[in-house]
C-alpha cells in the first residue's frame, strides 16, 4: 500500500511504501518520541493512507520563551516544498498554450539580460539544468545584498557567468524559480501569491496555507539560530517563485491527495512533473537536492525507515 508521510518543521515530504494502519499508532509514537528525545526531530508529522490519517502528532516548542508547544495546527514554513506550487502553476501555463517547455526565457522575459537567456529553456529552469547561479548562495557568500528587490536580484544574476552549459548539468538554482515566478506573474497578470491562492490553495480548501513577507505570521512558530537566539525575519522572504509558504500538516495532506488528480493538472502534465530529469552524478556540487533525482519542483527519495 502507499503511505503518505508528512514531516513539517524539518521540511521533508515524501511517499513511502509500508504496511501501516491505525493499530500501529503506539509503535509510531514510540519511534517519533525517541527521535525527538535524540534531537533528530522537531516539528509535526502526519502519516496517512489516502484520506485516512493513521498518525498525527507534533513535538517540541513553537515558542520557548512563552512556553507554547508545537501542535498539529502549527503553520510551519515549508521552504522549497513550495517549488511544487511553482511547477504546477508553470505547467498550467503550458496547458493554456501561454508558454512551451522548450521556449527560451528570452521569449517571455526580455528584460532578463543574461547573454545566454536565449539558450536557457523553461524546462531547464524547472529541472535545475539552466546553469544559472543560485542567488541565495551568492547572498550567503556575501557577494549579493540581502536587502534588495526580486528584480534587482535577477538583474545582478544576469551579469554572472553560468555554472555550466544550459542542459549539461544539474545545480539547484533558486534563481531559476524566481524567473518562473516572473513568468507566472506576467501571464496571469497578478501577483504570484494571488495566483497561488486562486489556483492551488482555494481549489483544494487549503485554508491554513498562506504567504507573508516575514518568516513569522499567524500560528507560526519561532525559529532559532544555532546559538539559541530567535531568527530575525529573512529579508528575501517576499520573493516570488522559489518557496516560503506557511502551511499545516492537514493542508499539505490535502495537497498531496490532489497530486495526480484533475484538480490542478491534466495527466500528461503530472507525468512531466514526476519524471526524473536531473541526477546526483550530474551535480556541480554535493548539496541538498543534489543527493536525489529531480523532476519539476520536487526530488525523489526513499525515507530511511521501514
Amino acid at each position: 500500500m502507499k503511505i503518505l508521510v508528512l514531516f513539517l518543521g524539518i521540511t521533508v515530504l515524501q511517499n513511502a511504501t509500508a504496511q501501516l494502519n491505525s493499530s500501529n499508532q503506539s509503535e509510531i509514537d514510540k519511534i517519533m518520541t525517541k527521535l525527538y528525545s535524540e534531537g533528530q526531530f522537531h516539528g509535526g508529522i502526519l502519516i496517512a493512507e489516502g484520506e485516512k490519517i493513521i498518525y498525527e502528532n507534533a513535538f517540541g516548542m513553537a515558542d520557548r520563551n512563552l512556553g507554547i508547544p508545537n501542535t498539529t495546527k502549527t503553520r510551519f514554513i515549508i521552504n522549497s516544498m513550495g517549488k511544487m506550487f511553482t511547477a504546477i502553476l508553470t505547467l498550467q501555463l503550458v496547458e493554456d498554450d501561454s508558454i512551451k517547455l522548450d521556449d527560451p526565457i528570452s521569449k517571455h522575459l526580455p528584460w532578463f539580460k543574461h547573454p545566454r537567456s536565449n539558450e536557457i529553456t523553461i524546462h531547464q529552469l524547472l529541472s535545475h539544468r539552466s546553469g544559472l547561479k543560485g542567488y541565495f548562495d551568492e547572498q550567503i557568500e556575501g557577494r549579493l545584498d540581502f536587502f534588495i528587490s526580486q528584480r534587482e536580484v535577477l538583474d545582478k544574476m544576469a551579469k554572472l557567468e553560468l555554472n555550466f552549459e544550459p542542459g549539461k548539468g544539474y545545480d539547484y538554482s533558486n534563481t531559476g524559480y524566481l524567473l518562473l515566478g516572473e513568468i507566472i506573474i506576467k501571464y496571469r497578470n497578478a501577483d504570484y501569491y494571488d495566483v497561488q491562492q486562486k489556483r492551488i490553495f482555494e481549489p483544494l480548501a487549503m485554508t491554513n496555507t498562506y504567504n507573508s513577507t516575514s518568516i513569522y505570521g499567524p500560528g507560526a512558530p519561532v525559529y532559532y539560530l544555532q546559538d539559541g537566539s530567535p531568527a530575525t525575519p529573512f529579508p528575501h522572504s517576499n520573493y516570488r517563485g522559489d518557496g516560503g509558504s506557511k502551511s499545516t500538516l492537514n493542508d499539505l495532506h490535502k495537497f498531496m491527495l490532489a497530486l495526480g488528480s484533475d484538480k490542478l493538472l491534466k495527466p500528461d502534465s503530472w507525468n512531466l512533473m514526476f519524471t526524473e530529469y536531473s541526477f546526483p552524478e550530474e551535480a556541480a556540487r554535493p548539496f541538498g537536492a543534489h543527493f536525489f533525482p529531480y523532476g519539476y519542483g520536487c526530488g525523489f527519495f526513499d525515507l530511511p525507515y521501514s
